[in-house]
């Protein structure tokens, strides 16, 4: 059995200095709270303490900006590799010219077999998808958006795996594309991640 305690008393503090806490809420006890700035970016230890008795669940997040393209890979269960080439899959180049007709390749390997796996591939600016329309695909739903391409899998296989993408080059100008991400639907932990690419697109 379980019960709800509405007059649970939990505190926190953040280096020693007690956090000012929300009202918890009717019924559930459920406080959040979030900090920012030097006093957060500088924090090393969070202490709570609760003083009834029972269950509590909790949660701690920390979150930060980064340049995509300083963003380090990381694999785990999971992994992702990008690739910008030309067509005819001989050409690999960070340069281009406007006009081009390049293919994203994006490699995926798995150490088991995965059921909803989601892989999200953020394009650079001058990339324009030569197929606008999504669909399924042989093995996976295809999602065209305005910055990203979605992939779907309904199941993913131990192993190794390919999807490709086609994209015309349409502006000048040197660009970095967004992170490309790997990661089980419902199993989250199980996830990949690669930076951005920077391309340069000549006159």
């Amino acid at each position: 059995n379980s019960s709800v305690n509405n007059n649970a008393s939990v505190s926190m503090s953040l280096d020693g200095k007690a956090l000012t806490l929300p009202t918890a809420t009717a019924g559930l006890g459920y406080v959040k709270t979030s900090m920012s700035g030097d006093t957060a970016d500088n924090a090393h230890s969070l202490t709570i303490d609760k003083k009834n008795n029972g269950t509590s669940w909790g949660a701690v997040y920390a979150q930060f900006t980064q340049n995509a393209s300083k963003v380090q890979n990381a694999a785990s269960g999971l992994s992702i590799k990008r690739e910008i080439m030309g067509t005819d899959s001989k050409q690999k180049s960070s340069a281009w010219k406007v006009g081009d007709k390049v293919k994203v390749r994006i490699t995926i390997t798995a150490d088991r077999d995965y059921d909803f796996v989601q892989v999200e591939d953020k394009r650079a600016a001058c990339l324009e998808p030569v197929s606008q329309t999504s669909g399924y695909q042989w093995g996976y739903y295809l999602e065209t958006k305005d910055n990203v391409t979605n992939y779907f899998f309904d199941h993913l296989s131990k192993g190794r795996h390919v999807v490709e993408s086609e994209y015309y080059v349409d502006r000048t100008g040197d660009y970095t594309s967004g992170i490309a991400t790997v990661q089980c639907a419902y199993s989250p932990e199980f996830n990949g991640r690669e930076g951005g690419k920077t391309i340069t697109v000549n006159d």
